[in-house]
């Protein structure tokens, strides 16, 4: 009877054990814009924005994200909720559906930062993240474009100038296989409109002047407790109720 009772103790005590949920604000590691273009390969990894849709000169814009995962490394947690959330600052097109889609490929920055309005880039400098190129001049995307998922993981109609936000089970699924290496951490692409031109959007990156447009990926978690955690619990409850016997 003494054991039955241990056994139920041991049980109860380890589904009763509280989840404490956690918000974290992770800030982006890199970005960059993927130019469409019929001259010299275009790049902006160090611009104040970056582009998804397509010009008013009919070429697309496909925008890159990636973030600084480390405060949620190395721990035992659950996630439940995962969003992106960008500011818009500028579009002549109305209300267009932008998709995030998570990147298969590494991709680099470089040092180009394109003046003025930025959504004409500016000439790729060595590892910049071109229409092409993964790293200009070294490593060919395997498809034009970039190499990302076909399925977006999350999408949102995006207005005028204003805060947007992606979230859904895709962006948690995408982010727990990046924290468990089964994914590769390669970050996001903003796919917008491309079935005709004019859709072209403009957001605000991590080098943005006004350090509230910049962008943030907010993650809600709870940790895990680990196995042995749990085998103090239970002992507990099996030595309280072995004295009371």
């Amino acid at each position: 009877m003494k054991s039955l009772t241990a056994i139920a103790s041991l049980a109860v005590l380890t589904v009763a054990l509280p989840a404490t949920a956690d918000l974290v604000s992770l800030q982006s590691s890199r970005h960059g814009t993927l130019y469409e273009t019929n001259g010299s390969p275009l790049a902006n990894g160090l611009g104040q924005h970056l582009f998804a849709g397509v010009t008013n000169q009919n070429f697309r814009r496909r925008g890159l994200l990636d973030f600084d995962l480390s405060p949620l490394s190395g721990q035992a947690i659950e996630i439940s909720s995962v969003t992106l959330r960008l500011h818009m600052s500028q579009s002549g097109a109305g209300v267009e559906n932008i998709g995030l889609h998570r990147v298969l490929s590494d991709w680099g920055v470089g040092s180009t930062d394109a003046g003025g309005g930025e959504g004409g880039g500016g000439p790729a400098t060595p590892g910049s993240a071109t229409w092409l190129d993964a790293f200009w001049d070294v490593t060919p995307w395997q498809t034009a474009g970039g190499d990302f998922n076909a399925l977006a993981s999350a999408s949102s109609a995006v207005d005028g100038v204003g805060f947007y936000e992606w979230t859904g089970d895709g962006l948690i699924s995408d982010l727990e296989g990046m924290l468990a290496g089964s994914a590769g951490e390669f970050g996001w692409l903003l796919l917008g409109n491309e079935s005709t031109s004019g859709t072209a959007k403009r957001f605000d990156s991590m080098t943005n002047g006004n350090e509230d447009f910049r962008p943030e990926l907010l993650v809600e978690y709870s940790a895990v407790p680990a196995p042995g955690v749990l085998a103090l619990f239970g002992l507990a409850g099996i030595r309280r109720r072995t004295r009371r016997g």
